[in-house]
């Protein structure tokens, strides 16, 4: 079924400066062993990247392929580590979901509050708001 896609990121890094991302797409949701899915493809400076985000009663997890390849998975009150890879090699990032809260029905509505470290070179705090709509 085909969804509208909006996702509103906060960036908090840990001298406090804050940067938004705002990102609206069209994408394809469909439902696979009591998940949810949701896949989309966004372009940025001419590259594309393909988003698939895994819903389940309790993780979200999120995929990108493409320039950055990483998954990313939030569970509340759980420290995960992941790879992140770019042209410029493979970063740990470590992820430690303080809030999740997931409504699903006619509309999904997904808030992610968690705090991200790579590799002790960068810290800071990350809210997402994520829409998805018929």
């Amino acid at each position: 079924m085909e969804v509208k896609i909006n996702i509103h990121t906060i960036q908090y890094n840990e001298y406090g400066d804050k940067n938004e991302i705002k990102v609206q797409s069209i994408g394809t949701l469909y439902e696979k062993k009591n998940n949810t899915y949701v896949v989309y493809k966004e372009k940025e400076e001419g590259k594309e990247t393909t988003t698939s985000i895994k819903i389940e009663s309790d993780k979200v997890t999120i995929k990108r392929f493409g320039e950055i390849n990483s998954t990313m998975t939030f569970r509340a009150n759980q420290i995960i580590s992941s790879n992140y890879a770019t042209p410029q090699g493979i970063f740990i990032v470590e992820t430690k979901t303080n809030k999740l809260i997931i409504n699903k029905g006619e509309k999904t509505d997904i808030n992610i509050d968690y705090n991200i470290e790579i590799m002790n070179m960068f810290k800071g705090r990350n809210v997402i708001k994520i829409n998805i709509n018929q």
